[in-house]
């Protein structure tokens, strides 16, 4: 039988992005928003799954999410294994092949021990990370899934959309717009960012793959804060002022990740150099109609 994807969360930053792309590359793609298919809502799941054809298998890729820089509480952890739960119902309703949820480096928290790999220890200190890490869980020990499950743990996304509220975004738009930089706390925070479009390159090339585990999703070569920013000026060519701001306790800490797990699986993957997304993320920047950066 031929086969047919489904994007779950088709309105996100990323799901949007992977859509189009998707899309590009395919005829048979499926996106969801909630209004086509409400996942915190178990009827209607049952109403959309139930009605899929027989005459295909399916892939799920499932970016649904109550994001923590929307809520992060006790509320919004119970709407994320919400869900998880109506996501395993999904999967029991259709002919799905395989299923890759996107999930967090937040499950393991604010002191991981570097480098990070998939086998480091969960220590979750938010609601949002002990939500992520509770679905995961859900979708791959408790037996309930019926097929293969990849658990993708992303960390910082950035690239041009009109969704992006990435920090890299946010240090373009004020060094191009007040030709100045906000820096919380001292900016020298190691971070590994993933340019969007890799993100859905390497997508693509997991679905066939149908591998059952998790994959940290990261470039392996973190840079600082602050050394971001004197790159997004370099690269645009504006002198900015650098504002120290206090810093976010709960965001202060490296991450770095080893990323042989990864490697193993596509070999021959090459991830987008930072100053070569920048570069292109200007680009991109300047074909919206105001003519300036996001």
């Amino acid at each position: 039988m031929k086969n047919k994807l489904i994007i779950i969360g088709k309105n996100s930053y990323i799901g949007g992005y992977l859509t189009k792309y998707m899309e590009t590359n395919s005829n048979d793609v499926i996106s969801l928003s909630s209004k086509n298919c409400n996942f915190l809502e178990e009827g209607s799941v049952e109403r959309f799954f139930n009605n899929l054809s027989n005459k295909f298998y399916y892939s799920i890729i499932f970016l649904a999410t109550i994001n923590r820089l929307v809520d992060n509480s006790l509320s919004s952890y119970m709407q994320n294994l919400t869900l998880a739960k109506n996501l395993i119902k999904a999967c029991k309703l259709a002919n799905i092949q395989s299923l890759i949820y996107f999930s967090s480096v937040d499950v393991y928290g604010r002191e991981p021990q570097l480098p990070i790999t998939e086998k480091s220890q969960i220590q979750p200190d938010t609601w949002y990370g002990l939500a992520k890490y509770s679905s995961e869980w859900m979708l791959t020990s408790s037996g309930e899934i019926p097929c293969p499950v990849t658990i993708l743990r992303i960390p910082g996304i950035y690239g041009s959309d009109p969704n992006d509220r990435s920090v890299i975004n946010k240090i373009a738009s004020s060094i191009k717009t007040e030709q100045r930089v906000y820096i919380k706390g001292s900016g020298k925070s190691l971070r590994d960012y993933v340019y969007l479009e890799d993100l859905s390159k390497l997508i693509k090339l997991l679905i066939p793959l149908k591998y059952n585990g998790i994959i940290n999703v990261a470039t392996g070569h973190s840079c600082a804060i602050i050394k971001i920013a004197n790159l997004v000026g370099m690269i645009a060519q504006i002198e900015f002022e650098t504002v120290y701001e206090s810093a976010e306790a709960e965001r202060e800490f490296d991450l770095m990740f080893d990323t042989q797990k990864l490697t193993s699986l596509v070999p021959n993957f090459r991830f987008t150099p930072l100053e070569e997304g920048i570069r292109s993320y200007f680009q991109e920047s300047t074909q919206h109609s105001t003519g300036e950066l996001k």
